[in-house]
C-alpha cells in the first residue's frame, strides 16, 4: 500500500514516525508532504523520511490568509499525489490531506485532539473518510468519529517505544530531577487567534523567579529565543529526553504539557485554551497538571508541583497509566491494513479495542489497577 502523510507540526513527526517505520518493514511505502520548517525539515531528515516540503506558515494571521495557505497545501497535495499516486491519505486534522483525497477518490484517515480547531472541523469532515479521536475527546464530530483508548502523545511515548536517556542532561550539566523545563509558543496557528496568552513581563517574571532556585532552561517556539540567557539549545529529537527528567515543566503547549504528564513529569499548563488532554488530566490528578493563567495561582500552583512527593506521584502514574491506555500505534497500524473493514469492527464491537492493551506491564512494582479517568473537564 502506498500512503501519503500531510504534516503541518513537529509532534506530527512523532504521531507518525514509529507508525511509518513499522509499516514500511511490512512492505508499505511512504511520501509526506510536509510545511516549510526547519524543526519539521531536521526530524524527518533525522528520522529518514521520505518527505517534500510544501509553503511554510502564512506570517499574516487571519480567516483569508488561512484559506489561501489551506489552498497552496492542497496544490501541494495534489502534485504530490500525481507522482506518488498513493492509495490511502493519512494525516493530523488535515483539510489539505482530505480535500486531496476527494480529488483522487482514495480514503483518507485522520488524527485529531484539538476541539478548538472548529474551521478545520468544518472543511474536512465533508472529505475525510474517517477521523481517529482519543478517549478524552470531547467534542462530536459525527458519523466519521472513533475513539481510541490512549493519549496521542502514546503514540511515541509509549514504554514500548521510547525509553529516557540522559545523555543530554549529561552535556548541559545537569542531574534529573534538579531543572525546570520553561515552554512558550508563539500563537500563530488559526486556532490561537481568540487566544488571550500571558503577557510578555509576566513570563519574564516566572522565569526570573524559578531562577532563583533551579537551573531553568526555556524553549520557544520564536526564533531567536527571546530568553537567550535560558535558552534550551539542544537538537530537537532531544526534547522527550529533557521532559522526562525535569522536575517540573511549566508550558503554554498543550502537547507538551501531555507529554510530560505521559512521562510522569508535573506540570504547569498556562494557556488559556482548554483541550481534551490536559483538560482530562487535570481533572484527573489535580496536584499534577494545573492548569490556569492567573498570575496569583501560578505562583501557588508552583509552590505544589514543586514538592517531591508530587513528582512521585507522577512517576507512579506514568508507571500505571499503561493499565488504563492501549498502544495506539498497534491499534495504527491494525486500523490501517484492514481498512475499511477495521472501521466496521470497531462501530460493531467497541470493546475489539480490548485487542490493544498490553498483555503485561514490564516493570512489576507498578500498582494492580486501573486510573479511572474523570468525566467532568
Amino acid at each position: 500500500m502506498k500512503i501519503l502523510i500531510d504534516i503541518n507540526h513537529p509532534a506530527h513527526v512523532h504521531y507518525f514516525r514509529n507508525f511509518i517505520k513499522i509499516m514500511e518493514t511490512k512492505g508499505h511505502s511512504f511520501l509526506v508532504v510536509n510545511r516549510s520548517s526547519p524543526i519539521i525539515n531536521y526530524l524527518l531528515d533525522y528520522y529518514d523520511i521520505n518527505h517534500i516540503v510544501r509553503n511554510p506558515r502564512p506570517k499574516k494571521k487571519g480567516v483569508i490568509a488561512s484559506l489561501v495557505n489551506l489552498l497552496k497545501m492542497v496544490f501541494a497535495c495534489i502534485k504530490a499525489s500525481v507522482a506518488f499516486k498513493p492509495d490511502m491519505y493519512l494525516g493530523f486534522a488535515s483539510s489539505a490531506c482530505a480535500i486531496t483525497s476527494a480529488v483522487f477518490s482514495k480514503p483518507c484517515i485522520l488524527l485529531d485532539d484539538t476541539e478548538h480547531n472548529t474551521m478545520n472541523h468544518k472543511i474536512y469532515l465533508r472529505f475525510c473518510s474517517c477521523v481517529l479521536t482519543p478517549f478524552y475527546f470531547k467534542k462530536n464530530l459525527g458519523e466519521k468519529q472513533l475513539y481510541f483508548n490512549a493519549f496521542v502523545e502514546q503514540l511515541y511515548l509509549h514504554s514500548s517505544l521510547y525509553s529516557p536517556q540522559t545523555d543530554v542532561l549529561d552535556k548541559l550539566g545537569v542531574k534529573p530531577n534538579e531543572y525546570v523545563l520553561v515552554r512558550f509558543i508563539s500563537y500563530d496557528a488559526h486556532h490561537d487567534l481568540v487566544a488571550k496568552p500571558l503577557s510578555e513581563d509576566s513570563k519574564r517574571l516566572i522565569v526570573k523567579e524559578l531562577s532563583k532556585k533551579y537551573r531553568v532552561f526555556v524553549s520557544h517556539e520564536s526564533l531567536p529565543n527571546p530568553y537567550e540567557e535560558f535558552a534550551l539549545k539542544i537538537r530537537p529529537e532531544q526534547m522527550h529526553d529533557m521532559e522526562a527528567n525535569a522536575k517540573f515543566m511549566i508550558t503554554e503547549g498543550a502537547t507538551m504539557a501531555s507529554e510530560s504528564f505521559v512521562l510522569g513529569v508535573p506540570t504547569l499548563y498556562i494557556n488559556p485554551l482548554h483541550v481534551g488532554n490536559t483538560g482530562i488530566q487535570s481533572a484527573t490528578f489535580p496536584d499534577i497538571v494545573i492548569n490556569t493563567t492567573d498570575e496569583y495561582e501560578i505562583k501557588n500552583a508552583i509552590n505544589k508541583i514543586e514538592k517531591e512527593e508530587v513528582w512521585e506521584k507522577a512517576n507512579i502514574i506514568r508507571r500505571t497509566l499503561e493499565y488504563s491506555t492501549i498502544n495506539p500505534t498497534e491499534f495504527l497500524i491494525w486500523f490501517i491494513e484492514n481498512y475499511p473493514r477495521s472501521k466496521e469492527i470497531i462501530k460493531e464491537d467497541p470493546q475489539y479495542m480490548d485487542h490493544f492493551y498490553p498483555a503485561q506491564i514490564s516493570d512489576n512494582t507498578v500498582i494492580d489497577k486501573k486510573i479511572y479517568w474523570a468525566t467532568d473537564y
